[in-house]
Parts: C-alpha cells; sequence; structure tokens
C-alpha cells in the first residue's frame, strides 16, 4: 500500500477528502520526525512508540574495500508496537 491508497482508505473510512487526508498523515509524519529527533519518543495508543536513538561516531570497515573508515554519528528511529498491535497482528 503506497502512500495515495492509505490516504484514500483513510478519507473513505472518515467520510472526508482525501487530500485533508494527506495533509494530516503528513503532519502527524513530520511531528514524529521532529520529537525524535530531539531523542525522545512519540506514542500513539494502540498502535507503537516511535524512539529516536543516538548512535555515536565510530570506526568500522567499508566492505567494499576493506579500509577502516570513520561513521560519524547518526539517528535511527526505532518503533516498538503495542500490546494491543501485537495481539490483532497475530489472529
Amino acid at each position: 500500500m503506497d502512500n495515495k491508497q492509505f490516504a484514500a482508505g483513510l478519507a473513505r473510512q472518515l467520510g472526508t477528502e482525501a487530500g485533508k487526508v494527506a495533509e494530516l498523515t503528513a503532519a502527524l509524519a513530520d511531528t514524529i520526525r521532529e520529537t525524535c529527533a530531539g531523542l525522545d519518543s512519540a506514542a500513539i495508543p494502540g498502535f507503537g512508540t516511535f524512539q529516536g536513538v543516538k548512535t555515536e561516531e565510530h570506526i568500522t570497515n567499508d566492505p567494499a574495500t576493506g579500509k577502516r573508515v570513520l561513521m560519524p554519528p547518526s539517528i535511527t528511529l526505532h518503533f516498538a508496537p503495542s500490546v494491543v498491535l501485537r495481539k490483532k497482528l497475530k489472529r
């Protein structure tokens, strides 16, 4: 399912237009991105928690060349599904 299909399905369920739903989902993604970039967490009840995790700079081997490379610090996004979502997916 791509973004356009997601927005259309959600708009159908809510009885509103897809353009408005696309704006809301974009705003939700921006809010989660900004929150996690600050190394905070964003929880959506019944869905899960998004957490920004910082990886410190480290030295690693480049698999293509075999040379040692300094990797800069980065922030990655981790997602933990809620218990409700896990139970629904097990069915």
